[in-house]
């Protein structure tokens, strides 16, 4: 498993917004399985929160939320993405998106340093 220092930053924001989406989805499911009394079998919290529209509203509206900041950063991440310079990895030889003057390879990642006089490849426009 790769190390997350060494995980490009789009990649890196596109990590934490499916994390998000996940737990959030998990929240609103988990608000719903209390209500409906499916998790009735758990000794204190099943049948206290059974039938809670309290509890219920607040782990939905947090899920909502959390799944909206991750809309929100996948949104971010994709207009990032269009705009970021792309390099040729030295080690793997790919061509990889870069974001700041220090970022690592998509594919391998080996950490890239964007100096000036470093050749910048240029989006090949098909006609």
């Amino acid at each position: 498993m790769k190390k997350t220092e060494r995980l490009s930053k789009i990649k890196r924001m596109r990590t934490w917004g499916n994390w998000s989406m996940v737990i959030g989805l998990l929240l609103m499911y988990t608000g719903y399985a209390f209500f409906a009394g499916y998790l009735d079998f758990i000794p204190l919290l099943g049948t206290m929160l059974k039938g809670s529209y309290i509890f219920m509203t607040c782990l939905l509206i947090l899920g909502f939320l959390l799944t909206m900041a991750s809309t929100v950063l996948f949104m971010i991440s994709g207009m990032v993405s269009t705009s970021a310079p792309q390099v040729s990895c030295p080690s793997c030889q790919k061509v990889t998106k870069m974001l700041g003057k220090e970022d690592a390879c998509m594919f391998c990642g080996q950490p890239l340093r964007l100096d000036d006089e470093q050749p910048q490849q240029q989006p090949q426009n098909q006609t």
